[in-house]
């Protein structure tokens, strides 16, 4: 939808995020060293780094995503995919497409948390629509 690749990723990252921070996912990384990737707990220690307080690990990463929602505010960025003027209908016609191309990214692998394709999708409407 010709969206800078860094726009793209920060209408993206809050999704990831939470996405990522599932204690038991349903579906692990393809080489994982671990029986569920810990990545609450990590996202918890980047808050209490940047002091943004939160008693659980659930509180910090939901600080964590109010703090990044937040600085993509100040510098710019809008809340949705749609903001940006792509239009529904292309949105919705080239989705699976780009679901299937982010499924089968290289990078996709080394993520924490292997996705299904069903949950890319999904977070993609997220963005678009706002969640």
């Amino acid at each position: 939808h010709h969206l800078p690749h860094g726009v793209a990723n920060a209408l993206l990252i809050s999704e990831v995020l939470r996405f990522n921070a599932a204690e038991v996912p349903a579906k692990m990384g393809t080489f994982s060293q671990y029986d569920h990737p810990h990545t609450l707990e990590r996202y918890a220690e980047v808050a209490d780094y940047l002091h943004l307080g939160g008693k659980t690990n659930q509180e910090k990463l939901d600080k964590l995503i109010d703090a990044i929602e937040d600085l993509k505010k100040q510098v710019g960025i809008k809340a949705t995919i749609r903001d940006y003027g792509v239009d529904e209908k292309d949105f919705l016609d080239r989705l699976d497409e780009m679901v299937e191309q982010a499924f089968d990214d290289q990078c996709t692998g080394a993520n924490p948390r292997y996705p299904l394709m069903e949950e890319i999708k999904q977070m993609y409407l997220n963005a678009y629509y706002g969640k």
